[in-house]
């Protein structure tokens, strides 16, 4: 009889990068780029100027956002996944 391949007793490793700890610093890193971008659309509509360029901000504060959606689905499914064992 062979090995069995995948042990229940083993835990799956995770990589680095996607380890809980290295999610919640990727976050925190996130909200100060959104805050910047909430800073950039501010003061590109503070001036009539810079008007025209609000969507550069913009576009930073929901990508930082849909990022941290997509690291907090992953964490919490991860979270339910291991509630459920």
């Amino acid at each position: 009889m062979g090995q069995e391949k995948n042990p229940v007793f083993r835990k799956a490793i995770i990589p680095w990068y996607d380890a809980s700890r290295t999610c919640w610093i990727l976050i925190g890193f996130l909200l100060a780029v959104v805050l910047f971008g909430g800073a950039g659309i501010d003061a590109a509509l503070s001036s009539p100027a810079y008007a025209a360029y609000v969507w550069v901000p913009l576009l930073l504060v929901v990508l930082g956002l849909g990022v941290i959606a997509s690291i907090l689905i992953r964490l919490l499914r991860r979270y339910l996944e291991n509630l459920s064992r």
